[in-house]
């Protein structure tokens, strides 16, 4: 199951109505699988070549959030929330996931 602009708006709790939003979502779930694809050079797919690994979708979930949260990636705050900075790389328990179908030089 890849993930799409919808189940990230709904994981977030917002409205899939929003036609901004879903747009934004769309381009945060197209990048957060760009880069995990670069990242595992291809090996986060099954051999059908479309079909994730387990793990990924939740990867994929998880990265997309942060950049749509955040979507112009600069320190700010608002209330009491603050944004300290835009999406700077995967997390560790995101790599724990990745680096399980990472491909390393032999």
């Amino acid at each position: 199951m890849a993930v799409t602009p919808t189940d990230l708006v709904k994981w977030l709790g917002q409205d899939t109505t929003d036609t901004a939003l879903m747009a934004q979502a769309g381009q945060a779930v197209t990048m957060a699988s760009a880069m995990i694809d670069a990242y595992c050079r291809g090996a986060h797919l099954k051999a059908d070549g479309h079909t994730t690994r387990p793990g990924i979708d939740a990867v994929v979930l998880m990265a997309s959030a942060r950049m749509l949260a955040n979507p112009e990636q600069l320190r700010y705050a608002t209330g009491v929330v603050t944004f300290n900075e835009g999406f700077g790389g995967f997390t560790l328990a995101e790599r724990a996931v990745l680096d399980r179908y990472r491909k390393k030089a032999a």
